[in-house]
C-alpha cells in the first residue's frame, strides 16, 4: 500500500473523458469496498444471527439502528475532514492537514464518550423507545451495550480513514476495512455460535464482535498514520494541531452532514416502529431488505465519496471545469453498477432473501419490497453521487436540508398513512421509503445545476 503522493492530476478539466473515469474509477473502487467492508459487518450479523429466529433477527435490525442513530451521526463528522483535506491538498497546504484531522477527532471524542457512556448504563431505555415485544426488548438490549462500548474505537477509524480520502489515498481504508471484516466474520461465528473454545453468546456475541473488530481496525489505521512519511508530511502528530479557531469554521460543514445522518436513522427507525405496529414479520423482512439494499448502495456512496475528494481538490485548484466534469462522470459510473443491482433485484429478488432465511413466510413478505428497491437504483445512484459533489464544495447545509424535508419530513408520515392507516401494510409503508430516494435525486439535480457551489470558499 504505497503512501506517495495522490495519483490525482492536477486539472481534471484537461483529461480525456477515459483518463476521467479511469481517475473516478481508481478513487472510487477503493472507496466501495471500504463501504462494503463496513457494510458487511452489519450484513454478517443478520446472516448469523438470522439462524437465531426472526426475534432476535428483528431484535439485531432495530438495535442497530439505534447505535447507529448516534455513532454514525457523529461519524458524519468524516464529510469534513475529507472535505477541508481535499482542499487544504489542492491548495498545496499539506502541513495543514494534520489539524483537520486533530480538530474533527477532538470534536466526536467529547460527544462520542458521552453517548457511549449512556448507552453502556441504559440500553433497555434506549431499546425502549422501539421495541414492543418483550423478547425482542431483552435481546436488543445486550446488543446495544456491547456495541456502544466500542464507539470510540469505530469514530477513529472512520475520520483517520476520511483524512486519507481526502488525500486520495483511498486504499488504506479498504484494506484495514476489509481486515475489520473478516476478523468480524471470524469473531462472529465463534462468539454466536460458540466455536473454538468460546462460550455461546447468541445477540450479545454479535455485537462483541462487531466492537472488538474495530478497535482492531482503528489500532491499524492510526499505525500507518504514524508512519513518518506520512506523519511529517500533514503533521499529524503535532502539539500545535489542536487549534480553537479552526472549530467554528469545520462545525460550519460538519454539523450539516452530522444532523441529515441522524434525521435519516431517527427516519428509519420510526419506519421499523410503524412496521412492528404491522407484525415482526414485517419488521424481520425490512430489516433483511434494508440490509441487502445498503450492499447495492455501495457504488453510489463510493462514487459519491471518490467525487467530494475530486471536487474539493478542483476547487482547490480553481479548475471548475474539472469540478463539472467529475461529478457528472460519477453519475454515470454510480448509474451503471446501480442500475445492475436494481435489475438483479427485479428478476431474483428471492436468491438474495434466502440467504438470510429459510422462513417461507418472510421470503414471501420481503419480495415485493426488495422488488420496490430495484425500482429506485437508478435515482439513488443520481442522489448519492451530486450529493458527494455538492459536500465536496462545502454545500453540506444545502444536502442536509433537502434530505430533512423528503426523509425526516415526509417520509414517516406517509409510511403510516400507506401502511397503517389505508392498509397497505408492508408494502405500502415501503413505498413511502422510495418516494424519499426519488424526491431527494431530483432535489439534488436541481441544487447542482442551479446552484453556485463552485463559489463556496473554505
Amino acid at each position: 500500500m504505497s503512501a506517495d503522493a495522490t495519483a490525482i492530476p492536477p486539472r481534471l478539466g484537461d483529461l480525456t473523458r477515459r483518463r476521467l473515469l479511469s481517475v473516478i474509477a481508481g478513487l472510487a473502487t477503493p472507496v466501495v469496498l471500504a463501504q462494503l467492508s463496513q457494510t458487511l459487518m452489519g450484513l454478517v450479523d443478520t446472516i448469523m444471527v438470522g439462524r437465531l429466529g426472526e426475534t432476535a433477527l428483528a431484535a439485531v435490525g432495530v438495535a442497530t439502528l439505534l447505535f447507529s442513530a448516534t455513532a454514525m451521526s457523529l461519524k458524519a463528522v468524516e464529510v469534513a475532514v475529507q472535505t477541508y483535506t481535499a482542499r487544504r491538498v489542492g491548495e498545496g497546504r499539506d502541513g495543514e492537514v494534520g489539524a483537520v484531522l486533530a480538530t474533527g477527532l477532538v470534536a466526536v471524542f467529547a460527544l462520542g464518550t458521552v453517548f457511549m457512556i449512556i448507552g453502556l448504563v441504559w440500553p433497555d431505555r434506549l431499546m425502549g423507545w422501539v421495541a414492543a415485544d418483550r423478547p425482542m426488548l431483552e435481546l436488543g438490549t445486550d446488543y446495544v451495550r456491547w456495541r456502544y462500548a466500542g464507539m470510540l474505537p469505530l469514530l477513529t477509524f472512520f475520520l483517520v480513514k476520511a483524512m486519507f480520502d481526502g488525500v486520495g489515498w483511498t486504499r488504506v481504508g479498504m484494506w484495514i476495512g476489509i481486515g475489520m471484516n473478516v476478523l468480524n466474520a471470524v469473531l462472529n461465528w465463534a462468539l454466536i455460535f460458540g466455536k473454538f473454545g468460546a462460550p455461546v453468546l447468541g445477540v450479545k456475541g454479535a455485537a462483541l464482535a462487531s466492537t472488538l473488530s474495530a478497535a482492531a481496525a482503528a489500532l491499524a489505521v492510526v499505525v500507518w498514520a504514524m508512519r513518518p512519511s506520512i506523519r511529517k508530511r500533514f503533521r499529524v502528530l503535532c502539539r500545535s494541531n489542536f487549534q480553537p479557531r479552526l472549530f467554528a469554521p469545520f462545525l460550519k460543514i460538519a454539523w450539516p452532514p452530522a444532523v441529515q445522518t441522524l434525521a435519516n436513522l431517527v427516519a428509519v427507525l420510526i419506519l421499523f416502529w410503524i412496521l412492528g405496529r404491522i407484525s415482526v414479520i414485517a419488521v424481520a423482512a425490512g430489516n433483511i431488505v434494508l440490509r441487502i439494499a445498503a450492499l447495492s448502495f455501495m457504488p453510489g456512496f463510493g462514487v459519491g465519496a471518490a467525487v467530494q475528494t475530486l471536487v474539493g481538490q478542483s476547487l482547490g485548484r480553481r479548475d471548475v471545469r474539472g469540478a463539472l466534469r467529475a461529478s457528472w462522470g460519477g453519475v454515470g459510473l454510480a448509474t451503471v453498477f446501480m442500475g445492475i443491482f436494481g435489475v438483479a433485484f427485479l428478476v431474483m429478488p428471492g436468491v438474495f432473501l434466502r440467504v438470510f432465511t429459510d422462513s417461507p413466510d418472510l421470503v414471501a413478505a420481503g419480495t415485493p419490497i426488495m422488488r420496490l428497491m430495484g425500482w429506485v437504483q437508478i435515482a439513488d445512484a443520481v442522489g448519492l453521487t451530486l450529493a458527494g459533489a455538492l459536500r465536496g464544495a462545502g454545500w453540506t447545509r444545502q444536502v442536509m436540508l433537502a434530505d430533512l424535508i423528503t426523509g425526516f419530513g415526509l417520509m414517516p408520515v406517509l409510511a403510516y398513512l400507506f401502511g397503517v392507516v389505508l392498509g397497505g401494510g408492508l408494502f405500502g409503508a415501503w413505498g413511502a421509503l422510495v418516494l424519499w430516494f426519488t424526491l431527494y435525486a431530483v432535489i439534488m439535480v436541481v441544487l447542482f445545476v442551479r446552484g453556485r457551489w463552485w463559489k463556496n470558499r473554505l
